[in-house]
Parts: C-alpha cells; structure tokens; sequence
C-alpha cells in the first residue's frame, strides 16, 4: 500500500524552488500531483480542501526554504 500523502510531499519538492520563489511563507494545497492553489493561512487551504475534495487525504504545507520537525506526544498513547 502506497504511503499516506506521499505523492502530495513528492509534488511538493518537485515545485518547491517555484514556490518559494513566488510565495514563501504561504500555505500549497496539493493533491496528488497538482499543486491546487496557494494561500495566505492555513485555515483557509484547509477548507478549501474539504470543499473541493470532501473527507479524503489531501496536503497542505507551508512553503519554506527549510522544514522544522514538530513532535507530537499524545495522553491516547497505550490507553
């Protein structure tokens, strides 16, 4: 089975040079291999997200030169 959104990350470094140039900062829609539209916060890729594609995977991503890892812990973990 295909990794969860991996063609959406693959289509983002394929753009990526593009996208910073003209909008770094921002936040890209992608899905699958299209990058769908670019915007000014991420709640609104988000919900242009669902309203275009519905409760499906899609990416949204900030564009910067360079990605921080975020870790996440849960209090679900081993419940």
């Amino acid at each position: 089975m295909e990794k969860l959104l991996e063609k959406e990350l693959q289509t983002y470094e394929t753009h990526k040079d593009e996208l910073i140039g003209k909008a770094k900062g921002k936040f890209a829609l992608i899905k699958d291999d299209q990058v769908i539209d670019v915007f000014d916060t991420k709640i609104d890729a988000i919900r242009q997200g669902y309203e275009r594609f519905g409760n499906v995977p899609f990416l949204v991503k900030q564009i910067v030169e360079f990605d921080v890892p975020q870790n996440f812990t849960s209090n679900l973990i081993g419940a």
